[in-house]
């Protein structure tokens, strides 16, 4: 039997991977897998790295967050350009892309987006999405069976272990196999009111042995918020307010138009973030 840690989705929150591996050290775990989104829009970066090697992850896939990194800004359109969302994504691309290492940037850019893995005599797909893209909601838990279905891609899987959407999910395919996905550390995500308060850091162990599974654990750790944001502050983090927002009020303001305009204006990241897209560009 093999004990694995599955993690996912820290989107750059440094105090709450921090509670998850302590925790992990609790554990009697043989690896973890990392399915995706480690950077952004919090303000960790080499340290979540380092924390990830400290308990042996073998599998980093790479999210579609961590694509920002390593987007083509010439792509970009005028249009694009007048978008609020625009600037945040191009601060949130300086802060991280001049904090991290080298090294570390090399490995994520180089990650795939699923890995397929032989082990104890079971057939296992991790991704972040799917195999075909690391972005979309078809895989939200409230989304149709069939979406589900497609994960296999009439394979013989016997498990899929998948990221991405912030849900801690258990269910099956049409045909019985199973879909786990661990929930996640850093950004929490619930439709449901009620559950929005709770913005412990989620992630999953599986047991694995030659029947499949011998266990499967969904664990919730709580963290200190105030220190999160307290680093986040002593770090520069930028537009810090709508990370802020993400642990009071248990939502992301990524498109939120109007939201990302009002602190763009009151911080006057657009002229920042368009002297560092011109200098992506070389046009300084």
């Amino acid at each position: 039997m093999t004990r694995i840690a599955l993690l996912s989705d820290v989107h750059g929150d440094i105090t709450a991977l921090q509670a998850v591996i302590n925790n992990l050290k609790k554990e009697n775990i043989k690896e973890s897998w990392y399915l995706g989104d480690l950077l952004m829009p919090g303000p960790g970066t080499n340290e979540l790295f380092e924390m990830l090697e400290s308990v042996n992850t073998t599998v980093l896939l790479r999210g579609n967050w961590d694509n920002f990194l390593f987007e083509d800004v010439s792509k970009l359109t005028e249009r694009d350009l007048q978008d609020p969302v625009t600037p945040y994504i191009l601060m949130l691309m300086k802060y991280t892309l001049n904090k991290t290492e080298d090294k570390y940037l090399n490995r994520l850019k180089k990650a795939p987006i699923y890995k397929e893995i032989a082990l104890n005599g079971s057939k296992i797909l991790l991704t972040h999405n799917t195999k075909e893209k690391n972005f979309g909601h078809e895989l939200l838990p409230y989304q149709k069976q069939a979406h589900f279905d497609d994960l296999f891609d009439d394979l013989d899987y016997d498990l899929v272990v998948y990221g991405h959407t912030h849900h801690q999910i258990m269910r099956t395919s049409s045909k019985d196999q199973l879909v786990i996905n661990p929930g996640s550390i850093g950004q929490p995500y619930t439709e449901w009111h009620k559950f929005r308060p709770d913005r412990r850091a989620q992630y999953a162990i599986i047991d694995i042995d030659q029947y499949g599974y011998a266990d499967i654990e969904f664990k919730k750790v709580s963290f200190d918020v105030n220190h999160e944001l307290e680093l986040a502050k002593q770090m520069n983090l930028p537009y810090i307010e709508l990370y802020k927002k993400i642990f009071t009020e248990g939502i992301a303001y990524t498109h939120n138009q109007p939201e990302l305009k009002k602190y763009m204006d009151k911080h006057d990241y657009k002229s920042q973030a368009m002297k560092f897209y011109r200098q992506l560009m070389n046009l300084d």
